[in-house]
């Protein structure tokens, strides 16, 4: 039986939400080990930006801040990867200076503080089994619209609503969650390991769906739903 992994980071690492024989179990991580928290996986679905460019955007992030209309924000911005490499440990303006040489414009501290998560994946790359995704979109394509906010009582019931059509263990699974995990962070889990559902049978799309964007080592720059 295939052993599907949903991912997302949270404030102690890496939380997995992992479907075999058919139950949702959990597993963490520091970051660092997203290889054993991802060691046994058919199909691992992480959010977290896979593939990165030399200059310029990544054509999948501007795409997906489209999609998500008024809620685009939920979107970081990927910087070029000499700009990731520098991450937080060089001082900022430093890191600036190379964000507007290779971009054309700063970059924030926010999407800075995921460099060191967007390295412990990039050094696994390339592996087919391994797939970017958004939760944002996974929850878009999943109830046609961007939903409140993630960390309000209001979003995380229309998420956990919304994954409990694909399953009906949804509550128990959160419920079961590992201690210190937040559920904002653990229903993002959930959303990614639906979508690593719909890639391992062939029914997941991309994002863009017209272009195929690669980095340099041949790594595929898109978000799949």
């Amino acid at each position: 039986m295939p052993v599907l992994i949903g991912v997302d980071g949270y404030r102690g690492g890496w939380v997995a939400a992992v479907l075999a024989d058919d139950a949702i179990r959990w597993r963490i991580g520091p970051v660092g080990a997203i290889d054993r928290v991802v060691a046994d996986a058919s199909v691992a679905a992480i959010d977290i930006p896979i593939g990165l460019t030399d200059t310029g955007w990544r054509t999948c992030d501007v795409e997906a801040k489209n999609r998500l209309g008024r809620a685009g924000s939920r979107v970081f911005m990927t910087p070029p990867r000499d700009v990731i490499e520098l991450g937080l440990a060089v001082p900022n303006e430093v890191v600036q200076e190379a964000a507007r040489r290779l971009t054309g414009q700063g970059v924030s501290r926010q999407a800075l503080g995921l460099a060191q998560r967007i390295l412990d994946v990039d050094r696994l790359l390339p592996d087919a089994r391994i797939i970017e995704v958004h939760p944002e979109l996974s929850f878009l394509a999943m109830t046609g619209a961007a939903l409140t906010p993630k960390k309000t009582a209001a979003g995380a019931a229309e998420r956990t609503t919304a994954l409990a059509g694909w399953r009906s263990d949804i509550a128990d699974a959160l419920a079961h969650r590992p201690d210190r995990v937040p559920i904002d962070d653990a229903l993002d889990a959930l959303a990614a390991l639906w979508t690593a559902q719909r890639h391992a049978t062939g029914a997941s799309i991309a994002v863009p769906d017209d272009t195929v964007e690669c980095d340099r080592r041949g790594v595929a720059m898109r978000i799949m739903i």
